[in-house]
């Protein structure tokens, strides 16, 4: 990591007068994690193992009267979720894996790049390059959301934040997962997002909120998230309630401005996804989401019971499958790579009528020697087109009563209304204050009959 560090620092130094170099690499930080995960599903209508590989790390420079640089690399290797294939092969070759431009979520490559100021009159930073888009809208996957652009963010009010954000040029990480894009390219629709939020010093005690909003020129007119909660604090113990919400408004007129071929072609493809007829077909104007929770937390034990609704044609609502919905589960929003369920605005509930209900109830018990157990339950209903594996795919193909459409760019994938139950026991232990592991297994009862196991270990450094 030092190494690292010195070689970035040195090389982007060297327009510096000589006197500030060393301050630079002194006051140099370095951030990020390491993450391996192995998958392992199996069922009637799942199957597939796998690995993937996380390496994300961000080297910080030291300020140079007020401006500072950041590089950051990413490199992954696996996919999201194996769907119909198995591990065999995983170690890729000698030396190294062969990163060909045949597999989108193989990466090697520089993903931040981007100059800080921070100004001594005013809380203010301001961001200018090509760095990560972090926001309550995609709160999820700040590692792979990119953006070339700038960012501003105030902190005079206390204990309120204002962000602003514009993009020339981005591409979220649902996206190539979900469009099955290997192809390098990203999305030129000018993106602005705006957020107003409470921190940890806010006024009212207890009570926090956030608002988010935001644009993409030609394809959607708004997209909004709203988060209020409070908690009730007694002696040892508290109970929280939270209130969340989101709404999307896509354009009249809706497409991508990119050369990447399954995107340009998106839009068209639902307009003609349901041959037969059925009132599936074209893309919902309008979608929306909203969780009530109520939480409680005593000594190590965590508890939720929320319930999902939604309202407008479609409940697609967010750029990835989660933002900063508080929600419990582990799989049912996750069961092919990309947010084809959840709330990924490219995902399932970006379809004309279509709706989705969840109830969830979770419970979490950390101990004092690391060890952590869990264990979700939930319910998912609605007219929710919910996505299957290749596998299921096969089998649900011959019941046309109730199948619907395929998802665009992935052709061996189909959707059905379905009723399901998950249930997810799991355990974790914190080796360090840094290094942590887990092993969660999940199964997927009623309509969909599957199973998964997912094996974690991540280093923060």
């Amino acid at each position: 990591m030092k190494f690292l560090k010195l070689i970035v620092l040195i090389s982007m130094s060297i327009m510096l007068e000589a006197s500030s170099l060393k301050d630079i690499i002194e006051n140099a930080t370095l951030d990020g994690w390491l993450r391996g995960k192995y998958f392992y599903s199996d069922g009637r209508d799942g199957s597939g193992q796998g690995y993937q590989m996380f390496f994300l790390p961000n080297v910080h420079s030291g300020e140079f009267n007020g401006y500072s640089l950041t590089v950051g690399l990413f490199a992954a290797y696996g996919p999201g979720v194996p769907d119909a294939v198995t591990a065999d092969n995983s170690i890729g070759g000698s030396r190294a894996p062969r990163i060909d431009n045949k597999s989108a979520p193989d990466v090697f490559n520089v993903s931040n790049l981007y100059i800080n100021k921070t100004f001594e009159s005013t809380k203010t930073t301001v961001r200018v390059g090509q760095m990560n888009i972090v926001s309550a809208l995609n709160a999820g996957t700040s590692y792979g959301d990119r953006g070339i652009g700038g960012m501003i963010e105030n902190k005079d009010v206390e204990g309120i934040r204002f962000y602003a954000s514009a993009y020339d040029s981005w591409m979220t990480d649902n996206i190539m997962l979900a469009m099955n894009q290997a192809l390098t390219y990203g999305i030129g629709n000018n993106l602005v997002i705006l957020g107003v939020e409470s921190d940890k010093d806010f006024k009212i005690k207890n009570l926090g909120f956030k608002l988010y909003y935001s644009w993409a020129q030609q394809l959607y007119d708004m997209m909004m998230f709203g988060d209020i909660h409070y908690k009730f604090q007694f002696d040892g113990w508290s109970i929280g309630l939270i209130g969340q919400i989101a709404g999307t408004v896509m354009s009249d007129n809706a497409r991508f401005h990119t050369g990447g071929t399954n995107l340009a072609t998106y839009f068209s493809n639902l307009a003609g996804l349901d041959p037969e007829g059925k009132p599936y077909g074209g893309y919902a104007k309008t979608r929306g989401i909203y969780n009530l929770q109520a939480n409680l937390k005593a000594g190590g034990y965590t508890g939720k019971l929320g319930y999902i609704g939604s309202f407008g044609q479609g409940y697609g609502t967010m750029l990835d499958s989660k933002g900063a919905f508080d929600v419990g589960g582990q799989l049912w929003n996750g069961i092919i790579a990309g947010g084809l369920m959840g709330f990924g605005w490219t995902g399932a509930g970006g379809v004309k009528n279509t709706s989705l209900k969840v109830v969830y109830f979770t419970h979490k018990y950390k101990f004092g020697n690391g060890i952590g157990i869990g264990f979700d339950a939930v319910w998912i209903g609605g007219n929710n087109r919910y996505p299957y594996m290749k596998k299921g795919s096969k089998r649900i193909r011959n019941n046309p009563s109730d199948r619907g459409s395929v998802i665009p760019a992935r052709p061996d994938n189909v959707t059905a209304n379905s009723e399901l139950v998950e249930i997810s026991p799991q355990i974790s232990y914190a080796f360090t204050k840094d290094f942590t592991g887990s092993v969660v297994y999940s199964q997927m009862l009623g309509d969909m009959l599957m199973g998964r196991t997912v094996v974690t270990l991540k280093y923060d450094f």
